[in-house]
């Protein structure tokens, strides 16, 4: 790598660790925070008798706070409800339906980085206290800190992997100025954790079809499993390859020697063993317990999620918003998120555009079809699931941001070509401002919803 490019990296690590160091110091005791603190201390008391102790659940967990008040956390209670009595919102079942894996990295750090049984968390909004109460915080911020690190790394090289070094550090650069990427990421939340994994799957999966390696493909589906058992909806990755494999095989006549082809495709089959073995003991456990009737909650509001909806000002909101709030607030908390719509309403009436469509490698169409797939999968479901945050999208920006960035290098190779008569160094200028206000605009939207601890992108309508 030249020397320019080292510096150009170093210095975008440094960005990025910036904007997530805040972490390490902010109060953390919302819903979600405070259910995976929970779980996390189940998982280090129990091990791997948790689940056959049936103590994954929110059971016998009591709030606690400390002298100074600056302090609150979670321990092991003597009272069954004690946890959920105290004004909390959550579930009430005897298996936890938040999947394991990142409770297991809290208690393992917990296990590490801290003394005692208590899992505390800083609540104070004093500089002091703040400062002070790092030490005692450090083991369930390290986790979201260097999953968000990570998953940025990982969109650089998905970016570099399928097109170029400049695409890949762009699309990384977006993301990881991206409102709802720096919201999770300063929250001990699961989304970015399974973003990281669902990433991973994606740059084995498309390595190993680009180098005919199917080995990678079973690295991609335990990586796809791994995501899932962070959160379900890593689910969503494995719909998408299957639809991929069904889109490339599309033009194939039905042979029986295509058939054969496309039923016993190695990189398929070893995709889908790898997330059998690396996800079906959870899905064992989650339907053991629920039945199969439970996957209604999905695309329905049952009654458990009406009681705390009709009683929770936050639950309420996010279920009574839009069937359009992703398409909205994806580009509204990122306007440069805008032209990956533009460029994929462009790609998919590429026989009608063909000036447009003569810019694009024919080498780079396959991965465009593939990240294209991916977006639309997960914009499909997400807008059918009741409940729509934004942070749910995040297992989809890697495909948009880069689809962003890909868009905006054929728009700027466009502009040159149709000799407007205006310097390229003017061009250029013109490209970077609207890159600069569009990232601007971004931090003025995340940077009040990361100190104020905001848990959702308000809709701008």
């Amino acid at each position: 790598m030249p020397k320019k490019r080292i510096i150009i990296f170093i210095s975008f690590i440094l960005l990025v660790i910036i904007f997530r160091i805040p972490i390490f110091f902010l109060s953390h005791l919302n819903n979600d925070e405070l259910i995976y603190l929970s779980l996390a201390m189940k998982t280090e008391k129990y091990g791997q008798d948790v689940f056959k102790e049936k103590e994954y659940n929110l059971f016998y967990v009591d709030r606690c706070i400390s002298p100074d008040f600056s302090l609150a956390g979670v321990r092991e209670g003597k009272d069954k409800d004690g946890l959920l009595l105290s004004g909390f919102i959550g579930e009430r079942e005897e298996l936890s339906h938040h999947p394991p894996l990142l409770p297991y990295f809290l208690g393992l750090s917990h296990k590490f980085l801290s003394k005692g049984d208590i899992y505390f968390v800083n609540i104070s909004n004093n500089i002091y206290l703040m400062l002070q109460n790092l030490v005692f915080q450090l083991y369930a911020c390290i986790v979201p800190f260097l999953s968000s690190l990570l998953f940025i790394l990982a969109v650089y090289l998905l970016g570099r992997l399928l097109f170029s070094h400049e695409i890949g550090i762009f699309s990384a650069l977006f993301l990881s100025l991206t409102p709802v990427e720096l919201m999770t990421a300063n929250k001990i939340w699961a989304d970015d954790m399974t973003a990281l994994f669902v990433t991973l799957s994606v740059i084995s999966y498309l390595y190993a079809l680009k180098n005919n390696k199917p080995l990678f493909s079973l690295l991609a589906g335990f990586s796809c499993g791994f995501s899932i058992i962070t959160k379900m909806s890593g689910l969503y990755l494995v719909i998408a390859i299957l639809l991929f494999h069904i889109f490339e095989h599309r033009k194939k006549k039905a042979t029986m020697n295509n058939i054969v082809a496309f039923l016993f495709d190695r990189n398929i089959l070893n995709f889908l063993a790898g997330v059998f073995i690396a996800s079906s003991w959870w899905f064992d456990l989650y339907y053991s317990d629920f039945g199969f009737s439970s996957t209604k909650w999905y695309f329905t509001v049952n009654e458990q999620w009406q009681t705390v909806k009709d009683w929770s000002p936050f639950f309420n909101a996010v279920s009574n918003r839009p069937w359009f709030t992703y398409f909205v607030l994806t580009p509204y908390q990122s306007p440069l998120f805008l032209s990956s719509y533009i460029f994929i309403v462009l790609f998919v009436c590429k026989r009608w555009i063909k000036k447009f469509a003569d810019l694009i490698k024919e080498n780079d169409r396959r991965y465009l079809n593939f990240l294209i797939i991916w977006v639309t999968t997960v914009f499909i479901f997400l807008t059918l699931k009741p409940g729509k945050e934004l942070r749910y999208m995040l297992i989809a920006y890697p495909a948009i941001s880069i689809l962003s960035v890909y868009g905006l290098s054929l728009f700027r190779n466009w502009f040159k070509n149709k000799q407007l008569g205006v310097s390229p160094s003017l061009q250029d200028a013109f490209f970077i401002s609207i890159i600069l206000l569009s990232l601007i605009f971004s931090l003025k939207i995340a940077l009040p919803r990361i100190l104020l601890r905001a848990d959702i992108i308000p809709i701008p309508l």
